[in-house]
């Protein structure tokens, strides 16, 4: 009975242990549950993620086979997600790049360290190369050991490409800088050197060393070197973008050119930082403009001066005439204006000829032109009548004038026929212009004392009381 009874309380206790033991399994099964719920949810969240970011993200084996990728990745390579796992990335490489590729991918393998950043070129499903930027790090098993490659990349297809037509469109720019037949060079802010191409190395005669943080206004002429720094200075200050400018520059070995320069101001964020010039060599444009007005210049003065008595003409009297009265007036300044005519001329002329007569004219040109002052002007105002105007002159004070002019004449010999000496005189009419007087009425009130200075006896000077 007892042992019965014994028994009978070992079942129970065995039956308590048991259910005890149900009860932490039935636990236990419930936390696993939980736990691989949790992690299910977790990985879902983790591949939602993967799958909305613009960049690619795969994983692959030790052998180089995709295990997993996500969307973006896909778009980059053209292929779609069952196509993509299980491939091997040789298929959408070639050869070269394969073999570029191993070195980084096993030094991760066996030293752990990170792949941060490496450019591969693949190539689409449709053929087309595209390039990406990849970052890549060791797959670990539970025990550490590598099992595999992760990595996100980010296609940089049209960066590259538009680098490298960047780089074409420089190399071709330099190519036409280098090469062309204008001088090309570039100033900093401050106007120092910083390129400058081999035609204007050549042209000024400076090697690039010379050249280069050299000051351009020290190759202007001096004279014209604060008005080049003043015009570029007014350029950079008030932002204007281009200018066109001509000055003479001093050459190495001393020579000086000219160069017509168009100037580019360059801007960053809005703000001047550098010039940018294309340069001529002008000189014999310039030298040919020289010429023109030269030319121009001597036409003005043949236009205006009688050949013969070297002293201005009729028509450039008037003009003179003109702005002195207009002075005269202005100012309140006096003005005298004198009226000579050779005596007996027409007697020489018949007795000796025109050519005789030429001379005496010329010699009274001469004589004229010697008496006067710079700011007195002298004029052959017809036949062998003469003008001359002496600004800011009483009639009193040219009076003085009239008679060195007409005593200085007179010591004058002429030899019109061998041992023949001759003497000529003038009259001499003067008057000061009157505030307000008409320009014709002052040369004729002149010219009616210079007849009466004749009518008094000639070889005179003849003025109002």
């Amino acid at each position: 009975m007892k042992d019965q009874t014994k028994t009978k309380q070992a079942l129970i206790q065995e039956l308590s242990s048991l259910k005890h033991r149900i009860q932490e399994l039935e636990r236990a099964e419930s936390e696993h549950k939980h736990v691989e719920e949790a992690l299910r949810e977790s990985e879902e969240k983790y591949r939602n993620i993967l799958e909305s970011i613009q960049e690619g993200y795969f994983e692959l084996d030790l052998a180089g086979n995709y295990t997993f990728v996500n969307e973006a990745n896909c778009r980059f390579l053209g292929y779609t997600k069952e196509e993509l796992v299980g491939m091997n990335y040789r298929q959408h490489t070639d050869e070269e790049t394969a073999k570029k590729l191993y070195q980084p991918y096993y030094e991760l393998y066996r030293t752990g360290k990170s792949i941060e950043t490496l450019e591969v070129e693949s190539f689409r499903k449709d053929g087309i190369k595209v390039i990406y930027e990849t970052s890549v790090s060791l797959i670990r098993d539970s025990e550490g050991k590598p099992i595999g490659f992760r990595g996100v990349s980010r296609d940089i297809t049209d960066r590259k490409q538009a680098t490298e037509a960047l780089l074409e469109s420089e190399k071709r720019y330099r190519a036409l800088v280098e090469n062309a037949s204008d001088l090309v060079f570039r100033l900093d802010a401050a106007g120092h050197f910083t390129f400058v191409n081999p035609v204007a190395r050549r042209i000024v005669g400076y090697g690039e060393k010379e050249l280069i943080g050299k000051h351009y206004a020290t190759l202007i002429r001096s004279d014209m070197r604060e008005e080049a720094m003043k015009f570029f200075g007014r350029q950079f200050v008030k932002g204007i973008p281009n200018t066109y400018s001509e000055y003479p520059i001093i050459l190495k070995d001393g020579r000086e050119i000219w160069v017509g320069q168009n100037v580019q101001l360059l801007f960053q964020d809005g703000k001047g930082i550098a010039f940018q010039a294309v340069a001529r060599d002008i000189t014999e444009r310039r030298q040919a403009e020289e010429a023109l007005r030269e030319s121009e210049k001597r036409y003005q003065a043949l236009s205006i001066v009688d050949e013969l008595t070297q002293c201005y003409n009729s028509r450039h009297f008037y003009v003179q005439l003109k702005i002195e009265v207009e002075r005269s007036s202005r100012y309140e300044l006096p003005l005298t204006l004198l009226l000579l005519d050779l005596d007996d001329f027409k007697a020489f002329n018949d007795a000796y000829g025109h050519v005789e007569g030429d001379r005496v004219l010329t010699r009274l040109g001469q004589v004229v032109k010697r008496c006067l002052r710079e700011t007195d002007s002298a004029y052959r105002y017809g036949g062998e009548e003469f003008t001359i105007l002496l600004p800011m002159t009483t009639s009193a004070d040219g009076a003085v004038t009239a008679e060195r002019i007409r005593a200085e004449f007179k010591k004058e010999n002429f030899s019109p026929d061998p041992g023949k000496d001759v003497n000529m005189t003038v009259s001499i009419g003067l008057g000061q212009y009157k505030t307000s007087e008409d320009m014709k009425v002052f040369v004729h009130r002149v010219d009616q004392l210079m007849y009466q200075g004749k009518k008094n006896g000639k070889d005179r000077v003849c003025c109002e009381s």
